[in-house]
């Protein structure tokens, strides 16, 4: 169990097995019961339980923090002969750093496997740097984000403009491969002093790429005999030091930020004073399309030819008639458009608005359904 309410490493873990010679569900579950008996750590009855994401069945540790969920091979369900643990905060929050380290090395022995996701978490205790200050500042535009083009306060304010059930701060996309936030755990827990976590979240192949980074800082440890539980807190101090790479930026407050802001900010000194060493050098990320620019490449190089041949009929249609070049054009532009508007599926609309930051996801959507009323208000006069 920690001692401190300071303190940082890895939160949660999800790892996905396939199963083979030694390996399968219920060989899994007996070394995991086997483990928590040997380090003396917290463990329940067994509770069986329906599979989550489409896996036929599922055993949950609540007290352990454990849960593992599988589809046998030849039954019915998703993803057969593979099975897929998730290692949650609670585990972690009862296990000191060695064992962790004994944990994870154990699982990674287990394999083979794929990380799919790691989180890992740093507690402060503090009572003037608590959240609530954290969304000031980024509101106020004296902190961003290197690399997170949003970042989103959660929280009910009471009439002073406070966050009396606590608050967290979202920085990036929810969906994205890399991903963090900020709350005020004391108030996520429900006692303790008061004190702010910081977490990153890492999913698909940043996670994987994280999680053998981790394994080779263990091994190397392992092999000059030094603690691995020290080396284990290190790296997750790197880690979210890289991921979150918070500036300060007010010095241009009230001015626009220069081209390349980020290679001459620095971080706020309290941000800086929690770590010690350097942030671990993270393997950059993939660019990754979106479902909406996939399907916009894809519609233009699919429909694109019979869209513009359209559009240019539409177009000496109109100058024959007697339009000038702009209103000849304007109008085939938005005869076009409202094709299109008026052949959308809304549902599919409300999928691609929720890929956009926040801030512009109702703008977007209210103004496309203007749109739509516009298309059918123009069909209807073209009717008449």
């Amino acid at each position: 169990m920690t001692s401190s309410w300071n303190n940082c490493g890895p939160d949660t873990v999800h790892l996905t097995f396939k199963e083979g010679t030694g390996r399968s569900p219920t060989e899994l579950a007996a070394l995991l019961s086997e483990f928590q008996q040997q380090y003396d750590l917290p463990t329940s009855a067994v509770v069986r339980d329906r599979g989550v994401q489409g896996f036929a069945s599922a055993a949950v540790d609540e007290a352990a923090g454990l849960r593992l969920d599988w589809t046998r091979s030849g039954e019915e369900g998703n993803n057969p002969g593979v099975f897929c643990l998730q290692i949650k905060g609670a585990w972690f929050e009862a296990a000191d750093g060695e064992t962790q380290a004994d944990f994870l090395q154990l699982m990674e022995a287990y394999g083979p496997l794929r990380c799919t996701r790691i989180d890992f978490q740093q507690t402060s205790r503090t009572t003037n740097r608590l959240t609530p200050w954290w969304i000031d500042r980024f509101e106020s535009g004296r902190f961003r984000v290197v690399g997170k083009k949003h970042y989103e306060p959660r929280g009910k304010k009471d009439h002073q403009g406070a966050y009396p059930e606590g608050a967290t701060l979202y920085h990036g996309s929810r969906t994205s491969e890399r991903f963090a936030r900020q709350y005020d755990k004391h108030l996520q827990a429900q006692h303790g002093p008061p004190r702010r976590r910081d977490e990153v979240e890492l999913k698909g192949q940043s996670a994987r790429d994280l999680w053998q980074h981790m394994h080779q800082e263990l091994l190397t440890t392992e092999q000059l005999g030094t603690s691995r539980g020290a080396t284990l807190h290190s790296f997750s101090k790197g880690t979210i030091r890289a991921l979150l790479p918070i500036r300060d930026t007010s010095r241009w407050l009230g001015k626009k930020l220069p081209t390349k802001w980020a290679q001459v900010a620095t971080e706020p000194t309290t941000w800086a004073t929690l770590f010690d060493d350097d942030p671990i050098t993270v393997k950059p990320r993939e660019r990754k399309l979106t479902n909406l620019l996939r399907s916009y490449r894809y519609a233009n190089e699919n429909f694109g030819a019979a869209l513009s041949v359209m559009c240019c009929q539409r177009y000496i249609a109109n100058r024959k008639a007697g339009m000038d070049e702009e209103d000849a054009a304007k109008d085939a532009y938005i005869k076009g458009m409202d094709d299109a508007t008026l052949g959308a599926n809304e549902e599919r609309v409300r999928d691609f608005c929720a890929e956009l930051p926040p801030s512009e996801r109702d703008e977007v959507l209210q103004h496309w359904l203007h749109m739509v009323s516009v298309a059918g208000s123009n069909e209807e006069r073209m009717r008449d």
